[in-house]
């Protein structure tokens, strides 16, 4: 049965899907944007944040190089009550981001068009320099397969699964405490494949979807990611 889908495309000049967990000397980048900062980018698109029982998303994201940055770094620490400046102050760090990100985001969130095509904030992936442009929005339909070719998406790790990438530990979503300052709450956590644009894997998994380019006629394939399965 098809599925009807919104697809927004991005892209940007640079990107910095930071690595989890690594904070201490140089910044690390992910293959791929976790989930919690997609959330964080639909959200500025629309001007609140987004919890993960509001949308389901599926991504393809890709780039052209990985490269390096060394910028000052503004620390913070966390007394136990509040997130405040570093007693040791600002230090200079080098940091690896990607260059021409390019972000594909298929939502089933049909009534968030005009949210797309007029958004409330300008979007980042990473650091708030990382700007990107909406590209184009519309609303596609998909339908279900059981085997895909993926790659440049983000899937529940299984054991026994047979794809090239990195295993990365992280919570999928975070919610905001009340008061600003006071920091925020991981929800549910769990392992991923980071798969990598240019290494396409055959997957066998659930939320397969697949639908044929307009112009193109070619086959694009990707795994839509729900919070509560």
């Amino acid at each position: 049965m098809m599925k009807e889908f919104l697809e927004v495309k991005l892209s940007g000049w640079t990107g910095t899907p930071r690595q989890p967990f690594i904070l201490s000397g140089n910044a690390m980048c992910m293959p791929v944007p976790s989930y919690s900062l997609l959330l964080g980018i639909i959200g500025c698109c629309l001007g609140r944040l987004v919890e993960s029982n509001e949308v389901s998303l599926g991504f393809h994201y890709s780039f052209d190089n990985y490269n390096q940055d060394i910028e000052t770094r503004q620390r913070l620490e966390f007394d136990g009550k509040r997130v405040k400046n570093h007693s040791k102050g600002t230090d200079a760090y080098s940091r690896e981001f990607h260059s021409n990100p390019k972000l594909t985001l298929w939502i089933d969130r049909l009534d968030w068009i005009g949210h797309f095509k007029y958004p409330v904030g300008t979007p980042a992936l990473g650091r708030s320099q990382d700007l990107l442009k909406i590209e184009s929005v519309r609303i596609i339909k998909a339908k279900p397969i059981e085997c895909a070719e993926l790659a440049g998406c983000m899937l529940p790790f299984v054991p026994g699964m047979a794809v090239g990438g990195q295993l990365v530990q992280l919570a999928e979503s975070f919610v905001e405490n009340s008061e600003i300052g006071s920091g925020r709450i991981p929800q549910k956590s769990g392992i991923f494949v980071a798969i990598p644009h240019d290494r396409k894997s055959n997957v066998l998994h659930k939320n397969l979807f697949c639908f044929d380019e307009d112009e193109s006629k070619n086959t694009v394939s990707f795994y839509f990611h729900n919070w509560n399965a």
